[in-house]
């Protein structure tokens, strides 16, 4: 299903769930980075984050997640987890642990938990 924006999100979720960098690095190429964040866009642009930390593209990570490091939000810790995935440094993963507890993102946790 080519053509169809609104399915991108879900296309790279799915391809960072099977291990597929390749469609995910294809997936992020076609993709806009976000400008500003709404609702409808939170998950974009954390799955962005996510497909950008698995492929380990430190400058596209430096980029763009900064601008989502804003204290007590919902990206914040993606951010974080980015940043110390790209950084090779567990203290802004350790952060994105606490915070997804904080928000009981119980699998995001997990998954945070396992990179430590």
């Amino acid at each position: 299903m080519e053509g169809y924006p609104a399915l991108s999100s879900g296309r790279l979720r799915l391809a960072l769930s099977r291990g597929d960098l390749e469609a995910t690095e294809r997936l992020l190429a076609g993709a806009r980075t976000a400008t500003h964040t709404n609702v409808a866009n939170l998950s974009a642009v954390t799955t962005r984050l996510d497909g950008l930390a698995a492929l380990r593209d430190r400058a596209r990570i430096e980029t763009e997640a900064p601008r989502f490091l804003l204290p007590n939000t919902y990206l914040e810790p993606f951010a974080l987890r980015a940043l110390g995935i790209a950084r090779g440094d567990e203290t802004p993963i350790a952060q994105a642990l606490e915070r997804f507890e904080a928000m009981q993102l119980d699998w995001h946790a997990d998954q945070t938990r396992e990179l430590l």
